[in-house]
């Protein structure tokens, strides 16, 4: 199940200790997210974005010229769950291929990361993981 967790950390799934592309999000991914976040851009993200395989289609909240990818996710139920929760904002975080969710409405999203959590998102799909088990398929 996926969790919002503080500046120091991400929002994950306990099940998972994977840090590869789509899996949880690694102590050092996290800071430089926050330290050197490059283009970020506002997203419109709903839990009904997220697909049963894991595949999430990015869309602009606003005006936008350049083109978002579809990013995949190793546990889709626990991310739709957190979403179904969030009444925040979301970036994507191009440079980090990680989506950033950032409660409430102050600091225009990214100056101020209090109650802020990342997800960590592939470009490439792999096998989901399973729910309650410490197993996680490749990505």
């Amino acid at each position: 199940m996926l969790r919002h967790l503080t500046q120091n950390d991400s929002v994950r799934s306990d099940d998972c200790t994977r840090y590869a592309a789509g899996h949880r999000v690694h102590w050092i991914h996290a800071k430089k997210c926050r330290q050197e976040p490059g283009r970020a851009v506002e997203i419109l993200l709903t839990s009904g974005d997220v697909r049963d395989d894991g595949w999430v289609e990015l869309r602009p909240a606003f005006d936008y010229s350049g083109e978002l990818p579809v990013v995949w996710t190793h546990a889709p139920l626990s991310l739709r769950e957190t979403l179904a929760g969030h009444r925040g904002r979301v970036y994507w975080l191009e440079r980090w291929h990680a989506l950033k969710l950032v409660e409430g409405e102050g600091g225009g999203g990214l100056g101020d990361e209090r109650g802020a959590g990342l997800v960590n998102v592939g470009l490439q799909g792999g096998a989901l993981c399973e729910v309650g088990s410490a197993r996680c398929g490749t990505s």
